[in-house]
């Protein structure tokens, strides 16, 4: 089953790595869940460039070098940044999408892609 999702609702950055997507386990005996993001978009709320990381790390994974997509780019102040680097991306079960600015509460994240069972 193909659904239009909101993967990450409208929320501020913090300043240390977190998670804020996680593509569901698949239970025994069901299909694989996966998630394809469409559209990833980060809003500087401040009146300062703020940098910003993101990582797509694999089930049971760590945020590494090889798994960041996107390194301390600059979002300049009061601007937004729509990300090339995670459109298209694909998540299977059990990925999560890892993201932290380089001041805390001041970039807000909105994910949108679709999710398929």
């Amino acid at each position: 089953m193909l659904l239009l999702a909101q993967l990450v609702a409208p929320q501020l950055l913090t300043n240390a790595d977190a998670v804020y997507y996680t593509t569901p386990a698949t239970a025994t005996g069901q299909p694989a869940i996966t998630a394809k993001i469409s559209r990833a978009v980060f809003i500087n709320t401040t009146g300062g460039a703020i940098t910003i990381t993101v990582a797509i790390v694999p089930a049971g994974g760590t945020v590494v070098a090889g798994n960041t997509v996107i390194n301390a780019i600059s979002i300049p102040a009061n601007q937004t940044y729509t990300s090339s680097e995670l459109a298209g991306a694909v998540l299977p079960s059990g990925t999560t999408l890892h993201a932290q600015a380089s001041a805390n509460t001041s970039i807000i994240i909105m994910v949108s892609g679709l999710t398929y069972q």
